[in-house]
């Protein structure tokens, strides 16, 4: 029963019906969204427009930053998560913005992506996680949380 299991996986993927790497995919975009909430300095939800007429509602984390969480080791890192969450979500609001290089994050039901100002590709300092390290209010994300609390 296990070896005909293996068997018609095999045959799907040659087939190419099952994508062996989906979780791998990256989507270049850009997808125009509309902002619901902001969660934290680094996360918001959105409604994305997908294609015709199609959206999707979904839980975006900005790819390359790590901001402070809204429930921080100190006083310190709450306070400055809720100034992060404030300046996303004015930035977000006065910028019409757009994701690429969308693809799965860690978690369920939520993806990586760059957000920036739209017409501006690969322009760096006209994203979102650009504007938040200028204001000190975000450090590069490399693999694990920043440290917000002395």
């Amino acid at each position: 029963m296990r070896v005909t299991g293996m068997i018609l996986s095999v045959v799907l993927i040659v087939l190419g019906l099952v994508q062996p790497s989906a979780a791998k995919q990256k989507l270049a975009g850009p997808y125009m969204f509309e902002l619901l909430k902001v969660i934290d300095g680094d996360t918001f939800r959105a409604r994305v427009h997908v294609w015709l007429g199609q959206s999707v509602e979904v839980k975006v984390r900005l790819k390359g930053v790590d901001t402070p969480e809204m429930n921080g080791k100190c006083a310190a890192e709450k306070k400055l998560a809720r100034q992060a969450k404030a300046f996303a979500e004015n930035w977000l609001k006065e910028n019409p913005a757009q994701l690429v290089d969308v693809h799965y994050g860690t978690y369920a039901g939520r993806v990586l992506a760059s957000v920036q100002r739209r017409g501006t590709p690969n322009a760096a300092d006209k994203s979102l996680p650009a504007a938040l390290l200028a204001e000190n209010l975000a450090k590069p994300y490399k693999g694990r949380r920043a440290r917000w609390c002395a």
